[in-house]
């Protein structure tokens, strides 16, 4: 129990936020957790003032990085002035896109504005696939030529992949393609029913281990070309005993958490359920006064299923967001997604290798 509460109080501020600063978007992808799209109701999205003053109290909160997406957050129209403010204030920016709204010019402001990087989403190395899934035609293109402007003047490029049961195969192909357009990283994320996201999209445990494994060895292949990155809560079990001091394993409430345009904070991306808002609260009343992060943080006697039968809770805890998705909203259910197993395999406890996030 002791160890339980130092390890709680060291959870003052959050290593990284994604901020959706808007849901207009001119795709409207299958796997879409924030829902957004062209008619996106954007009449109740924090005012430009709002906004800097989410910034400032981030700041002062400690946050380390801070990614704009969406929605396509460039569809916002002062996303300039957050962007420069988020910079000015310290923070490492990532700017989450589906590429489309990357010009030649925009590049290069990106570039201006020091930027940390870009992570450009691609779901297939096959344009036809790409663009079915996210129902907007040329948008595959768009993605490559974003790539190509962003390496061209110099930002940092993150090519995003997550596998669903669509193209869950294609994870090598995308990152040689990457690597072709001299990317600096290729992240996987893992899908989570989210959202539009739908349940038969998701992968099964099997599945899911298999990409893990399959990028665990593409990582050794790609060394010294490009970073193949990832992050999967799971970690935390594959690691000596000795080690585990290190890892969280889910970070919802922990380490990230999510702001939607109206300035409603919720754990993750993935988990809808809300905690507070910016226009009722401080970040750093939310942040510590939340009885859902309390119960996440803590972990034992909260966190039911699998999870919490498990030997590794405190070092795992599950995905929030999973157990969400398959109990019909409880997010201290267990985690169907596990595919853990008490004997390791070699290959998989250099799953830690790889672990990162995508900016």
């Amino acid at each position: 129990m002791e160890a339980q509460t130092a390890t709680v109080a060291t959870f003052k501020s959050p290593l990284y936020i994604a901020w959706e600063i808007t849901h207009k978007c001119n795709a409207n992808c299958l796997h879409c957790y924030s829902n957004s799209s062209s008619s996106a109701d954007i009449s109740n999205d924090l005012s430009t003032q709002e906004a800097l003053s989410v910034i400032d109290q981030l700041a002062e909160a400690g946050l380390l990085i801070l990614a704009f997406s969406g929605g396509e957050p460039m569809l916002r129209q002062d996303w300039r002035e957050l962007v420069r403010h988020a910079v000015d204030q310290g923070l490492s920016v990532n700017i989450g896109t589906n590429g489309s709204s990357i010009t030649a010019q925009i590049a290069q402001e990106l570039k201006d504005l020091n930027v940390h990087s870009v992570t450009v989403s691609i779901d297939s190395h096959l344009p036809q696939v790409h663009d079915a899934f996210r129902k907007l035609p040329g948008l595959h293109q768009h993605a490559i030529k974003a790539v190509q402007r962003l390496v061209e003047v110099g930002v940092r490029v993150v090519v995003g992949f997550t596998p669903t049961k669509i193209n869950w195969q294609h994870g090598w192909q995308v990152i040689e393609l990457a690597y072709q357009l001299g990317a600096d990283a290729v992240n996987l994320s893992e899908y989570v029913p989210a959202g539009r996201g739908t349940i038969d999209l998701a992968l099964s445990p099997t599945q899911l281990r298999s990409v893990l494994e399959e990028w665990i060895n593409l990582r050794e292949v790609y060394q010294g070309r490009i970073q193949v990155i990832w992050h999967d809560c799971r970690v935390g079990m594959l690691v000596p005993e000795s080690e585990q001091r290190k890892y969280v394993g889910c970070g919802a409430g922990r380490l990230v958490a999510r702001i939607l345009p109206d300035g409603t904070v919720t754990p993750c991306v993935f988990l809808p359920t809300p905690i507070g808002s910016f226009r009722q609260s401080q970040f750093s009343e939310i942040w510590n006064d939340s009885n859902l992060l309390r119960q996440f943080r803590e972990r034992q006697s909260h966190i039911q299923g699998n999870c919490g039968q498990c030997e590794h809770l405190l070092t795992c805890g599950g995905c929030r967001a999973v157990a969400y998705a398959y109990s019909g909203g409880d997010p201290l259910a267990g985690d169907c997604h596990c595919w853990v197993k008490p004997e390791l395999e070699s290959s998989l406890i250099r799953l830690t290798e790889g672990e990162g996030l995508p900016v």
